[in-house]
């Protein structure tokens, strides 16, 4: 046995020795898996837009095991309760439920790994808490897409339009392949393979009478009101003082050459002390090229487990 096959055998063997998290919220409760020694050093793993706390498994089996990871499901996505039916989703918000999840676990500091969405609103959380973040290692997301001032009026009011209307519903597919076929022909989720997104996946599906149905808040995927514009984004990017890693997918977000992004990247190279690396794989390498990006993680944030050497016998030198 080898290849994918082998790393989702790896998957539900530490699945089942994995602790369940529930954090609560005054809104219900953050969810989530919990790994590893709880007095280790923590770990909170912040996943992508749409995904859910399962994306990083694949990841955790070539982690080392002395410390404690804590992986969410965010607001909205997988088993995490939804906002009320009168809130609505920015990335900023998220900043406030990460700090209600870091209060609720009472972590004084931790590391951040954040993928895509999650390492877009961990870089905001790690600028405006600084104190609190050791390390922080953005995969394949770091830079929230802003728009430009002459967008913000117009961008408003469609996505105001977006949500009254509300006409978004969640279908119901035949079956989980059919599901993980079409998510896997998505722009996002191209080269993760069926085999893996169906292992995510079943994080954030129920099973009804007629076929399969994603639980996720389906207000997840309206607009949001009001979006960064670069004089909000770019002077966060410069307040960083926490030692940061960039991991770029070769097929990821980059190929996309969106202008925001473009922009947002080279005020970053101009003015941010951040350590970037491009390794191969899609937008969801963190799963399909477990040793490249585990390996980055392992050398910026010292997991190394240290072998203790025997002791030497003690000589004492009397003399000729």
């Amino acid at each position: 046995m080898g290849g994918t096959a082998q790393l989702l055998k790896n998957c539900h063997s530490l699945l089942s020795t994995a602790e369940r998290l529930h954090v609560k919220v005054p809104w219900g409760y953050v969810r989530g898996i919990q790994v590893g020694p709880k007095d280790a050093p923590p770990i909170l793993m912040v996943h992508g837009w749409l995904d859910n706390c399962y994306s990083f498994v694949p990841l955790l089996t070539k982690l080392p095991k002395n410390r404690r990871y804590i992986a969410l499901d965010l607001p909205g996505h997988g088993h995490s309760s939804h906002k009320p039916k009168t809130a609505y989703t920015h990335t900023i918000d998220y900043i406030v439920d990460l700090e209600h999840v870091r209060r609720g676990l009472k972590l004084e500091q931790f590391s951040l790994i954040g993928h895509s969405l999650g390492g877009m609103l961990s870089g905001i959380y790690t600028a405006t808490y600084p104190d609190k973040v050791e390390r922080f290692v953005a995969v394949d997301g770091l830079l929230p897409f802003h728009q430009p001032d002459s967008q913000v009026v117009d961008n408003l009011r469609k996505a105001a339009d977006i949500i009254v209307d509300d006409t978004f519903n969640h279908k119901i597919y035949d079956n989980l392949d059919v599901l993980s076929e079409k998510i896997t022909n998505t722009v996002f989720y191209k080269g993760i393979g069926l085999e893996l997104a169906q292992f995510m996946l079943e994080r954030s599906i129920q099973t009804l009478p007629e076929g399969r149905q994603f639980t996720y808040d389906k207000r997840l995927r309206y607009p949001a009101l009001l979006r960064m514009t670069k004089d909000v984004l770019f002077p966060l990017i410069k307040s960083w003082k926490t030692p940061i890693l960039y991991i770029i997918a070769e097929d990821g977000f980059k190929q996309f050459h969106h202008p925001s992004y473009e922009e947002g990247i080279g005020f970053l190279e101009k003015f941010s002390k951040i350590e970037k690396v491009t390794l191969p794989g899609p937008h969801h390498h963190h799963m399909t090229h477990t040793d490249e990006v585990s390996s980055a993680i392992v050398d910026f944030l010292e997991l190394k487990e240290s072998k203790s050497e025997p002791a030497k016998p003690s000589f004492d030198f009397k003399g000729l």
